[in-house]
């Protein structure tokens, strides 16, 4: 009885792993055979021109001839048959502007994300930057601009940014409370 060593199995394991990892990787991106909207382009290309040049040559075939005979064979074969491709041609290349649509819109989405993530952190420093200087709003103490009605934490995002502010005792203001930070619920 042969055995062999768990680590020569891991090996062998990782490996098929790995293999199985890039074939997946290859099929998702669509490398192995070039893009597959690219290929949409190209094949839609191809048949709608192909199937008018198809229907020309066949109106040319039944119009050449007075008989009713000769002209069904040219309005099948390139009547319909060009017709089908013109249409097939239309479909594959409406899947390829689809294609470029979705691309788009999900780069865009991707952009949107990314930006309203930098405006988190933005705001989230500049309100940590706010708290670090000093002001926060333990003890009753809050903050006002000078010809506001409205008292708010420091920390709110309505006047974190301000240098203007003055401090405000909540019990000894007739401010009223911000509705965005709430500063009365918490004390």
């Amino acid at each position: 009885m042969t055995t062999t060593s768990p680590g020569i199995r891991r090996v062998g394991a990782e490996s098929r792993f790995s293999r199985l990892a890039e074939q997946v990787r290859a099929v998702r991106s669509g490398t192995r055979f070039g893009r597959p909207d690219a290929w949409m382009l190209y094949v839609g290309g191809t048949l709608m021109p192909l199937g008018v040049l198809l229907v020309i040559l066949g109106w040319l075939g039944a119009a050449h001839t007075p008989f009713t005979f000769e002209q069904t064979p040219y309005l099948i074969s390139g009547g319909l048959l060009g017709l089908a491709l013109v249409v097939a041609g239309g479909f594959v290349y409406f899947g390829y502007w689809q294609t470029i649509r979705i691309r788009e819109s999900r780069q865009q989405s991707e952009e949107l994300n990314a930006a309203i993530a930098r405006l988190e952190s933005a705001l989230a420093g500049a309100a940590a930057g706010g708290a670090v200087a000093g002001r926060t709003g333990s003890n009753g103490a809050f903050v006002a601009t000078p010809s506001g009605s409205i008292f708010h934490r420091p920390d709110c995002t309505v006047v974190v940014a301000r240098t203007d502010l003055t401090r405000v005792d909540a019990n000894k203001t007739k401010l009223e409370p911000c509705r965005i930070c709430t500063p009365l619920d918490e004390q």
